[in-house]
């Protein structure tokens, strides 16, 4: 690899069949700490330059991070997986700390100023074409991008089947709800755990939990066992789980830092047949009451997980989950 290429390797160890490669979208240079340069193409030919350095080796992690959360395309990187094919077993693609909701949707011309928006995007689609070989796809973005009809006049396509994935992550501040349509008529034959962060999922797009039914109904995702919502969805969400296919086959649930309150408890509790079956049911930092809280764990205590709770004077809920950083999701299936 060319000295120019490997300002953006922030770990490398390549010795044995199976390697392990941790890129970044900057280049490592002095100042990058709290530089705004990105640059995705000298990224991409990072890897690409690896990746005809070590033919033979299987990529048992691939990362591609940055630390830059308001700007970049991983767009690049994905062209060069295309290319090459490369077989990988775990692949983590997004920003290190997520969600930064704090910032608006406008991108500064000069990035050498500080911006009041993000936009990182990852062709979630292309992404699942170029390395058929996954077990594990942790992404964290704001922009997880896919092909679909301009017009909006049919159906998004099913996801390239993925014959080994066991576990997905999909970390988005808004995620389109064509990305959960795509979801719902897609095969993952071996997938065990499901991570999904729609974020803004009702206030940007106008989503319901209704736009889950299909994906909570999937016959190709028999495996599944663990599943995770983190949105801005409302009591309703308790009625679609409580009344699709996969919740008898769910063994964890987790509904955390979402706008639940006292009325969502209430629900859990009046359709808790439904979920007698989950071992894990973890509503950690939604706006559940004190005596909501109490009835719904007084139903299984070794089962409900409440934590901390949000309490507010009014009961209006803003949806406001705390900064997560993506180490956090790949270090918690090891």
């Amino acid at each position: 690899m060319d000295s120019s290429a490997c300002n953006h390797v922030l770990y490398a160890d390549d010795r044995g069949l199976y390697a392990e490669l941790h890129l970044t979208l900057e280049c490592s240079r002095p100042g990058i700490a709290t530089s705004h340069d990105v640059n995705e193409d000298h990224c991409a030919a990072a890897l690409e330059s690896w990746l005809h350095a070590n033919p033979e080796r299987i990529l048992l992690k691939l990362l591609v991070t940055t630390s830059r959360v308001h700007h970049g395309s991983f767009g690049p990187v994905v062209d060069v997986l295309a290319s090459r094919q490369p077989e990988i077993h775990h692949l983590g693609l997004g920003a290190r700390t997520f969600p930064d909701f704090g910032r608006g949707d406008y991108i500064p011309d000069d990035l050498s100023r500080d911006g009041s928006s993000w936009r990182l995007s990852v062709p979630l689609e292309r992404v699942l074409a170029a390395v058929p070989t996954l077990h594990e796809l942790v992404v964290q973005c704001n922009d997880i991008d896919m092909a679909h009809d301009i017009l909006g006049t049919k159906p998004p396509s099913p996801f390239p089947q993925m014959a080994r994935l066991r576990r997905l992550v999909l970390r988005d501040q808004a995620l389109n709800p064509a990305v959960v349509s795509a979801l719902g008529t897609s095969s993952f034959p071996q997938l065990e755990s499901l991570e999904l962060w729609l974020g803004h999922f009702a206030y940007s797009w106008g989503g319901s939990a209704r736009d889950l039914v299909p994906l909570l109904n999937n016959a190709g995702f028999v495996k599944l066992r663990q599943l995770a919502v983190v949105s801005d969805l409302k009591d309703t969400l308790v009625d679609v789980l409580a009344e699709s296919a996969l919740i008898a086959r769910l063994e964890s649930l987790r509904l955390p830092f979402g706008v639940l309150g006292a009325s969502g408890a209430l629900r859990l509790h009046d359709r808790w047949s439904a979920f007698s079956n989950l071992r894990r049911l973890d509503v950690t930092g939604n706006g559940i009451t004190a005596a909501a809280a109490r009835s719904l764990r007084e139903m299984a205590p070794d089962v409900v997980e409440l934590g901390d709770q949000r309490i507010r004077a009014d009961d209006e809920w803003r949806f406001a989950p705390p900064l997560v950083d993506l180490f956090d999701a790949w270090a918690s299936a090891r």
